[in-house]
């Protein structure tokens, strides 16, 4: 199989856990970064082994694939003047920017488009990485560092965002749970082996029924006369899980 080059426009939080996450998986492919953030970028070169551009333009120039990784608001500025090949593969991973609206950008009007949001786990190639439209190069690139979820229409993309930020809003939970237990008595690392076993073990035990529900197994260790059972229902009669939907919802366009 061919190894493409990539080249990294916006070299940000995002590109720098994508690239720590490939060069984790073992992939040693030539990787070009923006100069634009040349603190960041010196950092990540030095770190994962790329090369950090004298232009925008050489990024282009130098790769196979390009990953557009800047804000929405500086999209036009880097666009403005930049020559991409006839059928150059762009994934563009800003969240909220359409396919239709990078189309309209003169610079991307000959590339192959794509969209993902790889979340911040891929450094440690871990994670569901959302791709559309599906894409060969694109899936080979980004199996590296994660599970690829080609969807099937770009309006998910919105539902992929909630799912995005779900990842994040984890970190606030176990780390709730963990202060409580320290709170209770328990020291630290204890407290934290016992919150994150107790999820980790809950999903792993799961995915190994995957004929099963999670809330099948759920219904089945929360019977009549249990604590599990007591709790849910106290988190249910508290907006405790409804909470989880209605701050997806308010992700998701309607």
């Amino acid at each position: 199989m061919t190894t493409n080059t990539l080249g990294i426009l916006g070299v940000g939080h995002l590109a720098a856990y994508t690239v720590t996450g490939l060069r984790k998986s073992g992939d040693k492919r030539p990787i070009t970064l923006s100069p634009r953030n040349a603190e960041a970028s010196a950092l990540l070169a030095e770190r994962c082994q790329c090369l950090v551009a004298g232009s925008n333009q050489e990024v282009v120039d130098n790769s196979d694939i390009i990953l557009l990784a800047v804000r929405p608001e500086r999209l036009s500025d880097l666009l403005e003047g930049l020559t991409f090949k006839p059928g150059q593969l762009v994934i563009s991973v800003i969240a909220g920017v359409t396919l239709a609206q990078l189309r309209q950008y003169p610079a991307l009007k000959e590339a192959t488009l794509t969209r993902s949001l790889p979340p911040a786990s891929v450094e440690v190639c871990a994670g569901p990485v959302p791709l559309f439209p599906a894409n060969a190069a694109a899936e080979q690139l980004l199996g590296n560092i994660g599970k690829v979820i080609v969807l099937e229409s770009e309006a998910l993309f919105d539902v992929a965002l909630a799912h995005g930020c779900l990842h994040g809003w984890s970190y606030f939970l176990v780390q709730q749970l963990i202060d409580w237990s320290v709170s209770r008595g328990m020291d630290k690392q204890t407290a934290r082996d016992m919150v994150v076993h107790s999820i980790g073990s809950a999903i792993e035990l799961a995915e190994s029924r995957p004929e099963l529900d999670y809330g099948d197994i759920g219904n089945a260790i929360a019977t009549p006369g249990t604590f599990t059972l007591k709790g849910i229902e106290q988190i249910k009669a508290e907006n405790g899980l409804q909470a989880w939907n209605d701050a997806m919802d308010g992700i998701c366009k309607p």
